[in-house]
C-alpha cells in the first residue's frame, strides 16, 4: 500500500489548479494510508522495535470502499478553522526547530563522536514535545535516529539556510524504517542511501528517485 506523512498531505492541500486536480484523481482511486511521524511514533515504538497497523492513523481511497476520499481531507486542511489552529501549532514547532537547528549548526564535527552526538541531537529534537523522555541510548526510538541523522550529516553540514522544507524533509525520513521502499527527491535519495550504511535496520530498505516514475 502507498503511505505518506500528515506533513506531505499538508504539502499537497498548498497546491491549486490542474495539479490539485490530479492528485485528486489519482488517490480517489489509488488507496493511500496517512502514517504517523515522529514525535508520534515514538509512542509505537516504547511498545514495540517493528511496524504494527495501527501505525496508519486512517486511509483514503476509491469512494463506497473508503470512509474518506483525499478530496475531503485538502478540503478540511484548507477550510476548518480547527485544522487551520493545528496547521498554526505545527509552524510554531518547525520555526522552534529552526531556532534550535540554527544554533546548532555552527557547533559541531558531529561524526567525531557519532553516538554521542546522535543522542544528543535526538534529545534536541525531541524535547520540545508533550511525550518527551530523556534518550540514553540508540535502538528504541528508530524513527528519531533517522530524523536526526539526517538532520546533522545534510542539513547542518551543508551550512545552506535552514528553512521549514527543511525540517520537512527530516520529519518524512522519520517513517524510513517501518516502510520497504521510500520515494523522495534526488537529494534526500542520497542522504538516505548513505544512511543505510549507518543503520542496520535500513540495509533492505528501497530508497527510489520520484523523477524515476517521469523518464
Amino acid at each position: 500500500m502507498l503511505v505518506t506523512s500528515p506533513f506531505n498531505i499538508f504539502e499537497i492541500s498548498q497546491t491549486q489548479g490542474e495539479s490539485r486536480k490530479k492528485i485528486i484523481d489519482f488517490f480517489n482511486i489509488f488507496p493511500l494510508g496517512i502514517i504517523y511521524t515522529f514525535p508520534q511514533l515514538i509512542e509505537f515504538e516504547k511498545k514495540s522495535t517493528s511496524f504494527n497497523n495501527e501505525m496508519i492513523m486512517f486511509a483514503t481511497g476509491v469512494n463506497t470502499l473508503f470512509n474518506i476520499q483525499i478530496s475531503n481531507i485538502l478540503d478540511i486542511m484548507n477550510n476548518d478553522e480547527s485544522m487551520k489552529k493545528s496547521i498554526g501549532k505545527m509552524y510554531e514547532n518547525f520555526n522552534t526547530e529552526i531556532n534550535n537547528w540554527k544554533k546548532n549548526q555552527k557547533e559541531y564535527s558531529w561524526m567525531k563522536s557519532f553516538h554521542n552526538n546522535l543522542i544528543k541531537s535526538m534529545n534536541d529534537s525531541f524535547q520540545i514535545y508533550d511525550n518527551y523522555f530523556n534518550i540514553t541510548k540508540l535502538g528504541l526510538c528508530k524513527s528519531l535516529e533517522v530524523l536526526a541523522f539526517i538532520k546533522n550529516q545534510f542539513i547542518y553540514n551543508s551550512k545552506k539556510e535552514i528553512k521549514i522544507n527543511s525540517i520537512i524533509d527530516s520529519y518524512n525520513a522519520s517513517i524510513l524504517p517501518y516502510v520497504d521502499t521510500y520515494i523522495t527527491e534526488r537529494t534526500v535519495c542520497s542522504w538516505l542511501n548513505i544512511a543505510k550504511q549507518k543503520f542496520i535496520y535500513l540495509k533492505d530498505k528501497k530508497i527510489i528517485n520520484i523523477s524515476t516514475f517521469f523518464n
